[in-house]
């Protein structure tokens, strides 16, 4: 199968999206840096291959990771000879999803691998909106900075620089800052999923 004809029918069939509601998705998360309008029609029409970039933020709208959306298809994921880690420097992340001006997240993880790494930053009084991930998701949270309240279903739980806390993520969940510094932290989330 080819790479655009499952792109297209992974976004109509399985997740029921209109190109333009997975375009305003993608813009959501990648803001600046997302994939023009343009371009998912080309490499859903297979006249565009698109870059590792762009198959990496299409896999994340589909909530799947490259190395599955690329299974069964005529693309393979492309690797540089004797490269066996990817290096992400911070000028060049590919993703901020924004809560409001004073909560957001960074995308800190390489396109090729299976769980996304981002760091939260909340201003004091931020807060991010409650979500619920798909089931069997985790995330992890390491506090590098302040501290950060991370609310779970019905319980909520403070956690300090240097302290952790993980949980699966089809729950719903959120976090806050109530302090009055700035807070950062360290999310891993396992599997990919926007």
């Amino acid at each position: 199968m080819k790479l655009g004809e499952k792109i297209r029918h992974i976004r109509k069939n399985v997740k029921k999206m209109k190109l333009k509601e997975f375009h305003e998705k993608l813009m959501d998360v990648f803001d600046g840096q997302a994939i023009s309008y343009k371009s998912l029609i080309r490499i859903e029409k297979g006249r565009l291959d698109g870059r590792l970039n762009s198959i990496h933020q299409i896999a994340c709208g589909l909530d799947m990771d490259v190395k599955e959306l690329l299974a069964d298809t005529e693309r393979e994921i492309p690797r540089e000879k004797g490269v066996l880690a990817d290096m992400v420097q911070k000028k060049t992340r590919r993703g901020k999803f924004t809560y409001s001006d004073k909560a957001f997240i960074e995308i800190l993880s390489s396109p090729r691998s299976s769980f996304i790494g981002m760091e939260l930053v909340l201003e004091p009084g931020g807060a991010t909106r409650s979500e619920e991930d798909p089931r069997q998701t985790e995330k992890l949270l390491i506090v590098t900075k302040g501290k950060i309240t991370t609310h779970v279903h019905d319980e909520v739980h403070t956690s300090a620089s240097g302290d952790s806390i993980y949980f699966e993520s089809h729950l719903p969940h959120y976090f806050e800052n109530r302090g009055n510094k700035t807070a950062r932290g360290i999310l891993i989330q396992s599997p990919k999923s926007f």
